[in-house]
């Protein structure tokens, strides 16, 4: 009787370890989810243009290259907080490109560009940036770089706020 008992008991601990391990891959699972759907990757910039258009909505770009820590960091540290809080939301639309992706993206003419280019077409020098555009791929404020990730949420409601009001936009995000 005891032998059994030890064998349930080490059936027990097996279950329990494995239950264990279903429950954090699936919570690690949906973060990474719902980074994506929270940050996108531009796949067609002319579509979110005509949303923006529509909306009177400024767009922003966060252009970065991919396995930089830099991006990693202003994304973990600055981005994804400021998206994740919601405080953003019905204010801008934002998307990523990997410009050291050998990925196209349709750009806001309806064209399959590579993301390469993205970088001389904005006069990109320095990665990570975020800029902010027009429904239709104009730049209507000053580019956001990367850094004092401590005030970057600031920094980010202050240039969205910049754009709202390219637009003509009256609403703005409080301070």
């Amino acid at each position: 009787m005891r032998q059994n008992q030890y064998k349930i008991d080490s059936n027990y601990f097996t279950s329990l370890a494995l239950v264990a391990g279903l429950v954090t891959s699936i919570l690690f699972s949906q973060t990474a989810h719902s980074d994506s759907n929270v940050l996108p990757i531009a796949t067609n910039l002319q579509e979110l243009g005509q949303k923006a258009l529509k909306e009177n909505l400024p767009i922003a770009i966060l252009f970065d290259s991919k396995g930089l820590k830099s991006t990693e960091k202003l994304k973990d540290e600055a981005i994804l907080p400021a998206l994740f809080s919601g405080q953003l939301d019905g204010y801008v639309y934002m998307t990523e490109i990997h410009v050291n992706d050998d990925q196209t993206t349709v750009d806001f003419y309806g064209d399959a560009t590579p993301n390469l280019e993205f970088k001389s077409l904005y006069n990109l020098t320095s990665l990570p940036v975020v800029i902010f555009v027009n429904g239709e791929g104009e730049v209507i404020t000053d580019q956001l770089l990367s850094g004092a990730y401590d005030y970057y949420h600031y920094y980010l409601k202050q240039s969205i706020n910049n754009a709202l009001k390219a637009l003509n936009n009256p609403k703005q995000i409080p301070e």
